[in-house]
């Protein structure tokens, strides 16, 4: 598109769903390690120890990893629908946290 013309842009759903799966690639990068971290603060603060709290994040950390697996595994290839939609593994990721802190 630049070749033919500089200030052309491309729109569509096509390009909605680059900008979606970028954005949701870019937020998975950089909100996980933030709630991790900020979870793992606020353990340590309430239980007074280091040892539970790491123990307890690495859990969820074990369950996401695990649910998200297992979901790929099943949706791909048991049920014949490869690819979701990109903001599945973040809003997994919350609730996974939640759960699994509680």
């Amino acid at each position: 598109v630049k070749t033919v013309d500089a200030g052309a842009l491309v729109g569509g759903v096509t390009a909605t769903a680059l900008d979606t799966n970028i954005t949701a690639q870019r937020d998975l990068v950089i909100i996980i390690p933030i709630v991790l971290v900020v979870i793992l603060f606020i353990l340590m603060l309430l239980l007074r120890s280091v040892v539970a709290p790491v123990l307890l994040v690495l859990s969820v950390v074990l369950s996401y990893g695990a649910a998200m697996g297992v979901s790929a595994v099943v949706f791909n290839s048991l049920l014949g629908f490869p690819g979701a939609d990109a903001t599945v593994p973040l809003f997994g990721f919350v609730f996974l946290v939640a759960l699994g802190v509680d």
